[in-house]
């Protein structure tokens, strides 16, 4: 009996079915692959190119830090500021999630397109100065998902944790003016902690401040409703059933989220207004279907038609029951409301994606990071010349 390729016994199958995109013998694995790096405000996802999924997946809360400057006006932080996080957070990533060297690692970094120059030059010095990395790429994290549908224009729907962005790309370029955003799962998460601690007892809220409690109780009681329209009998996404969380430390004290409170919550991702609130401060968009249409508005005309036939929706709250359902019917009614872009609802086409949507922009890094003669890399010796960090807004993107 022949051995498997790359080794004998066991030890050749394992590395014959590692997690990689591609399948090929085991030389494949003989280059070190690059560390890819993709930032949220809620998870950090870390990992090595080539292969499918995350090592590892972690909170990381210290990236939304802001400098108050009044009671409603903050900014980001200073660039010492941001170093000083950031030497701990990719420290933690190197040695402690993926026990690696960044001295003989090249880094992908999946960076937000209006992320603060700040960050990005904090992020530069630890990569450059602390770590000794040779060689960092910046790709834009919108831009990611499309490695994974094999198509180099369409729509990109990240549903985050501060806000659901859209951007469309086309052959591969963004196109950055017609960024636009809506609520993200901040705004659900707030929605759902006041309405459950409203019905509680006065004193029965005590020890609910954790955040990870509150997501628990979003992705375990609220959904999305959805009402098919009727073609032979009427169908539709909806449930009676009241929700209930156990507290921990408290083995007698149940939350119950109501049936009438389970829906109201999610609904304000499409339909703010109903919902009592306004937009987030600095949106100008009422849902996500508003913020899709404005997106597709800013395209050129002759773009339009190829973008929309390939909408991808990626991010953690992209998870929550219901919600690709109805985001596919608000999408086409939105389009149908306007005159000029109603005959593009008849073309408006979602990939299905084969990976989570949470790790969708950290696997199309790792595609990215695979690939050979990318011209995105950005040496130390760049950085020791002085060369400018990569700026998307200065850099000439539609």
């Amino acid at each position: 009996m022949e051995n498997p390729p790359g080794g004998t016994g066991s030890t050749g199958s394992w590395k014959a079915t590692r997690g990689s995109v591609f399948a090929g013998p085991s030389t494949f694995f003989a280059e070190k692959q690059a560390v890819v790096i993709d930032f949220g405000r809620a998870y950090t996802k870390v990992g090595f190119a080539a292969e499918s999924r995350p090592r590892h997946i972690f909170r990381s809360p210290e990236l939304r830090a802001r400098r108050r400057l009044g009671e409603d006006v903050s900014c980001t932080l200073t660039h010492e500021e941001w170093v000083d996080i950031l030497d701990k957070l990719l420290s933690n990533i190197f040695f402690h999630y993926l026990s690696v060297s960044p001295k003989d690692r090249r880094v992908v970094v999946c960076d937000a397109a209006f992320s603060a120059a700040q960050f990005r030059s904090a992020l530069a010095f630890v990569l450059f100065k602390r770590l000794s990395v040779p060689s960092a790429a910046f790709v834009i994290d919108m831009v990611l998902p499309l490695y994974l549908t094999g198509l180099s224009s369409g729509i990109v729907v990240d549903c985050g944790y501060e806000s659901a962005r859209v951007m469309p790309a086309f052959a591969g370029v963004p196109v950055l003016s017609a960024f636009s955003e809506s609520f993200g799962a901040k705004e659900i998460l707030a929605r759902l902690r006041t309405a459950v601690t409203a019905g509680l007892p006065q004193g029965d809220s005590d020890g609910l401040d954790s955040e990870y409690l509150w997501e628990d109780l979003m992705v375990r009681s609220c959904y999305v409703s959805c009402e098919f329209p009727p073609k032979e009998a009427p169908r539709s996404l909806k449930s009676n059933k009241a929700a209930a969380l156990l507290l921990p430390g408290r083995d007698d004290a149940v939350v119950v989220s109501e049936a009438c409170r389970r829906e109201p919550i999610a609904e304000a991702l499409f339909a703010p207004d109903e919902a009592k609130d306004e937009a987030p401060p600095g949106s100008t968009c009422q849902g996500i279907q508003e913020a899709f249409v404005r997106a597709l508005r800013r395209c050129p005309i002759d773009v339009r038609a190829a973008v929309v036939q390939n909408v991808v929706v990626c991010g953690g709250l992209a998870s929550l029951r219901g919600l690709l359902p109805r985001l596919a019917l608000e999408l086409q009614a939105a389009l149908r409301r306007q005159p000029d872009m109603a005959p593009l609802a008849d073309k408006l086409l979602f990939t299905p994606l084969d990976f989570a949507p949470i790790c969708a922009v950290w696997t199309g890094g790792a595609v990215f990071g695979s690939l050979e003669g990318s011209e995105a890399n950005f040496s130390a010796e760049d950085y020791e010349k002085g060369k400018p960090l990569p700026d998307w807004l200065r850099d000439g993107f539609l």
